[in-house]
This record gives C-alpha cells, structure tokens and sequence, in this order.
C-alpha cells in the first residue's frame, strides 16, 4: 500500500509540473515573446518591464523620439491586444521626471478645459507658452484621433504623457 501512495504522489507532482511547465511556456512563447519582438521594432521608444499576470499585461516603455512614438504606439496597443486576447492590455510611459511633470501639473488646468471642450486648437500655443514660460528645450503636443500626446523636456529631463480624447459628442471627419 506504501509503494501505491508514493506513486501517486509522484504522479501528481509530474503532472503539476508538466501542467505548470507547459502554462509557462505557453505564456513565454506565444505572448510575452511576441511582445517583446514588436516592442524591439520600434524606433521611438524601448521596453522598460514587462509583466503579464493572469488577466492583465503591464507593458512599461522609454520614448526616445517623441514625434514618431504616436504612430508606433497605435500599432503596438493594436498587435498586443490581437497577442493579449481577453487579458487588459496596459502601456505606462516611463518618461516622468519630477520638474517636469510639475510643469505639466500647473498647466493641466488650462490643457484639460481646452481638451473638454474640443477647443485642439488652443493647445499647440499652451504648450508654446509651456516651452517660453519655462525654458523648455523642447515642448510638443501631437494628436490623433483617439488621443493628445503631449512631451515636455529641458535638458536631461523630460516628460510624456498621452490623453485621450472623449470621443462622444465629438465632431470628427469621416474619410
């Protein structure tokens, strides 16, 4: 009776592994290694962390070309969701210096009002006083038709930030 308990016991455990093993494999080949392939194309940002749990995958990118970086960010929320399948697809952007995001933080109530009532055109001269006020080497607002993505940057440090647009109750072009 001894010999059937330690053989079952031994089955069990072989198949935990085998269950388990065969999860995380499946986890490293078919999601988190695509992933990292799609994030390795890009020209304007690189992986910061990569975390995929069981219902959610927490992606953590650097911009490093902040004008290109809209265009390859669609097509990375699009190609992880096809990857993800029912699991919540996250992108945090890393740049987020703190003496940057106070500017952005003093500023956010004249951008938000201008955003909420579909006044885009007032933004570009908000981040132009932005750039002056400030003495900012660099300060651009770009846009989409989902989202405003905003970069910040004096010196070595700098500041992304994507905002999306609410779509309802908004005018758009149809093409």
């Amino acid at each position: 009776m001894q010999l059937k308990k330690s053989a079952i016991g031994l089955s069990l455990v072989a198949t935990l592994a085998l269950l388990f093993g065969g999860w995380f494999l499946y986890q490293k080949m078919e999601i988190e290694e695509p992933i990292r392939a799609e994030i390795g194309q890009m020209q304007s940002a690189t992986l910061g962390n990569l975390e995929i749990s069981k219902d959610k995958i927490q992606i953590d990118v650097t911009v490093t070309k902040p004008d290109t970086f809209p265009a390859e960010y669609r097509n990375l929320l699009t190609e992880t969701q096809k990857i993800a399948g029912e699991k919540e697809v996250v992108i945090d952007i890393v740049n987020q210096s703190t003496a940057m995001n106070d500017i952005w933080q003093s500023g956010q109530f004249v951008f938000t009002e201008a955003v909420e009532l579909h006044e885009y055109s007032r933004i570009p001269a908000l981040v132009e006083q932005w750039k002056k006020g400030n003495q900012l080497d660099e300060a651009t607002a770009l846009m989409d038709d989902e989202n405003i993505y905003v970069y910040l940057k004096k010196g070595t440090e700098d500041f992304y930030t994507i905002i999306p647009r609410s779509i309802e109750k908004e005018v758009t072009a149809r093409a």
